[in-house]
């Protein structure tokens, strides 16, 4: 017989394995896929939970718990063998029905750790009878120590042990629960032998990249030499060797220049990101320096200050030096890179990061801005992303925190009063990406009390690249003078000048039709109706909609579909239509997840239930808490930095915070406690941005503690509905209960995206708290009174 505190125990061991697993499968999905296939695994997690309470309704109960603590344990190393073995080529899901066979065995392989994880918590929450809540903080508590590990494993070893990692804790909590002492040692001897490739993992074991990822492709370049792959806790890093790397963005085609030595650096699988051996004190540096577009701020203002963000590896420092530039702050936001620019490549990079006019900063864009005051006379957003069609949709669920209005107008105001913000971005076709750039930098420099906004603009373009300028004074005609001569000396082509003349339009990089300059001079002159008429939705990125990279409009919907498997494109052209597929097949998935137990209960139960509120109430529970999880989670990645930080963050305090709060059930009252947390929800709605705003700048160890403050009374409250739920019902409904619960999370998952992506942050939490107003109507103390 197992104990009461081993088996609470074993409960918080596999929690604690799961959380490590599911942040854990995200980064590698991260890596080795794309971004979108991250955020599936969210859905995946909740629902494989609930298909394990499902199981359990069909009278399927273990003869120990230690049965699925094993099968969490091997399913997640088969998980990792299937990502390793199975080919998936996500670019020809539109036209290969093979790839939808090869999808569903991911689908199913990474969730099937999960449904073993569902099945023994569900169980062990029924078998505890009017201590239920007890397994479940158990659960919580857990649960809240997996992510932070996850994260320390993924930066000590590397992503793929994590997953060896969980796995260890999974046999773990199997010896925990095994009553037979042969079976317990062979259970630790399992949980230690899981360890040892999470120590040093295999060079054939490692994550194997799809074909499609940038850095897979350039390793395919004759040559090419991965000449390093290092891990941190939020990102991996690869450097590869290779006399394909020329980027310098917006240099004419046909240049005569010799260029610089370039090393490529990947994070997460992306990139070219290059390094560059250019010594800017070299006599060819000014050369190289004056053909880029970023040498017009130069010009314009000589010997600048400079404030240069979004600099991946550090190119753009030694182009600014080269240009003139008396002092460079530089914010390169991953540490991995830093550190190497201060060591094993300093050669490859020009010793910028040794150079006595250099200032380099490992910190985000965001909390550069806040920490730092200035001012300066040059602020430059560097181009860093690849060109990245937008037909694809496949980074629309990226959150760019950095190239907000906001963050446009924190750089204003760190800038003198003739200074000068620079912008490059990628042309895209139709116009997109330029064109939000643009419409985000005209929000932010239309300010009262500053001078008419068409005198203090400016905005040209090269072959492939968009560069615009703003300042916080009127351009004077001695700059307007410097800008036309510099833009015949090197090719490029005016899209809006002061001034600007018909005949200067469209004479070197020539179109059949300048639509660039149509279309910033329409957002120039009418800029929201512009906005509401055009194909795309091009509306200027915020604080509360930070997907940049999101274009999608419901009208374009009858041409996608159209070409849908026509295009190489994947995804039909669309982000968000793989969202709303994705909706559609969990709602599919979740229907019988609820039904099947529902079903069973209403036959076997004496007497059975009458009405369906029940349901009601533990669904409304679990889609509110991820509705406002994912809000937060996103919120809390502008002011964590990363996306990974912020997930294992708002993960630990919320799972802490509601692990105390079911242990507190008992002494809490639904009635009291709904309306509390609706209005807790509410002041954190409200007040959540200003309080972003002013932590933005404060050391991490800060920032980590507002934003566990935040979270802590939230996460207590929503901690409690579920326990309190199950005390105030009958003991047989725990697997429906389960199952509702997690049904309805993995819907929430994903509709949380979509509101998001649609609405703003600040819509998906108030959504969260609709979805308690539900419980609350629901809920069964409610009843019990009426």
């Amino acid at each position: 017989m197992v104990s009461r505190r081993s088996s609470f125990l074993g409960v918080a061991l596999l929690s604690g394995a799961t959380l490590a697993y599911e942040v854990g499968l995200t980064r590698l999905f991260a890596v080795q896929q794309f971004y979108h296939f991250a955020f599936l695994v969210i859905s995946l997690a909740v629902l494989g939970l609930a298909a394990g309470g499902v199981y359990l309704s069909l009278g399927r109960r273990p003869g120990t718990l230690a049965v699925p603590a094993w099968g969490f344990a091997l399913a997640a190393l088969v998980a990792y063998a299937v990502l390793q073995v199975l080919p998936f080529d996500s670019y020809s899901l539109a036209w290969d029905g093979r790839q939808a066979v090869v999808l569903l065995v991911y689908v199913l392989s990474a969730a099937a750790p999960f449904f073993f994880s569902g099945w023994l918590t569900c169980a062990a929450i029924a078998m505890a009878g009017t201590e239920s809540r007890l397994p479940y903080a158990a659960s919580l508590l857990g649960g809240s120590l997996g992510g932070s590990l996850a994260l320390w494993v993924g930066g000590a070893a590397s992503g793929e042990a994590v997953v060896f990692v969980a796995a260890s804790l999974g046999a773990a909590a199997a010896a925990t629960f095994s009553t037979v002492p042969n079976r317990r040692v062979t259970a630790a001897v399992v949980a230690l032998a899981c360890l040892i490739p999470a120590a040093r993992l295999p060079t054939a074991w490692s994550l194997r990249l799809s074909p499609y990822k940038p850095l897979r492709a350039a390793l395919q370049a004759p040559g090419s030499v991965l000449r390093e792959t290092a891990w941190s806790p939020t990102t991996r890093l690869d450097v590869v060797q290779s006399d394909a790397f020329h980027i310098f963005p917006g240099l004419r085609l046909n240049t005569t220049l010799d260029l610089p030595h370039q090393i490529g650096v990947f994070l997460d699988g992306e990139g070219p990101y290059p390094l560059t051996a250019l010594d800017p004190d070299a006599p060819s540096a000014p050369l190289l320096a004056a053909a880029l577009p970023s040498n017009l701020a130069y010009r314009l203002r000589p010997s600048a200050s400079t404030l240069l963000l979004r600099s991946a590896a550090g190119t753009e420092v030694g182009l600014a030096l080269a240009s003139g530039a008396a002092s460079v702050t530089a914010v390169i936001e991953e540490p991995l890179v830093t550190d190497r620019l201060r060591g094993s490549f300093v050669e490859q990079s020009g010793a910028i990061a040794l150079n006595s006019r250099v200032t380099i900063v490992s910190t985000s864009t965001r909390s550069a801005l806040a920490a730092r005051a200035g001012p300066f006379q040059v602020i430059e957003f560097a181009l860093r992303d690849p060109d990245r069609p937008i037909r694809s949709g496949a980074f629309s669920l990226n959150e760019e925190y950095d190239l907000t209005v906001e963050a446009l107008q924190q750089a204003f105001d760190r800038l003198t009063p003739d200074g000068l913000l620079m912008v490059t971005r990628w042309l895209g076709t139709p116009p997109s990406d330029e064109s939000r750039a643009w419409a985000t930098l005209l929000a932010a420099a239309d300010r009262p009390g500053r001078p008419p906004l068409n005198g203090r603009v400016l905005a040209f373009r090269s072959m492939r690249t968009a560069t615009l300028m703003a300042s916080p004074s009127t351009l004077l005609p001695q700059d307007l003078t410097t800008v036309r001569a510099f833009l015949n000396q090197n090719g490029y082509d005016p899209i809006y000048l002061p001034g600007l003349r018909p005949d200067e339009l469209n004479r070197h990089n020539q179109l059949p039709r300048d639509v660039y300059h149509e279309m910033f001079v329409a957002l120039l002159e009418d800029r929201e109706a512009t906005l509401r008429s055009y194909e795309l939705d091009i509306r200027p990125a915020t604080d509360d909609r930070p997907f940049y990279l999101q274009f999608f409009r419901w009208r374009q919907t009858p041409e996608i579909l159209a070409e849908l498997g026509r295009t190489w494109q994947p995804f039909g052209g669309s982000g968000f239509l793989v969202l709303v597929l994705l909706l559609g097949l969990i709602v599919a998935v979740s229907v019988p997840l609820v039904a099947v137990p529902w079903r069973r209960l209403r036959t076997t139960a004496r007497p059975p239930p009458s009405g369906s509120r029940p349901v009601v109430y533990f669904a409304a529970i679990g889609f509110g808490y991820l509705l406002i999880e994912v809000s937060l989670v996103q919120q809390a990645t502008r002011l964590l930095d990363r996306p990974a930080v912020a997930l294992t963050a708002v993960l630990t305090v919320l799972l802490l915070a509601s692990g105390v709060g079911s242990l507190l059930s008992t002494r809490l009252r639904l009635s009291i406690l709904f309306p509390v947390l609706m209005m807790t929800l509410g002041l954190i709605a409200w007040g959540l941005p200003s309080v972003l705003s002013q932590a933005q700048g404060w050391p991490m160890e800060a920032r980590l503690a507002v934003t566990a403050a935040i979270l802590c009374p939230p996460g207590l409250f929503m901690g409690v509905p579920f326990a309190r739920g199950l005390a105030a019902t009958d003991g047989g409904i725990v697997p429906l209960a389960w199952a509702a619960n997690g049904a309805a999370s993995g819907v929430a998952g994903v509709l949380a995206a979509m509101v998001s992506l649609s609405f703003g942050l600040r819509a998906t939490l108030v959504a969260g708290g609709v979805a308690y107003l539900v419980a609350w109507w629901a809920s069964p103390e409610r009843r019990t009174r009426q």
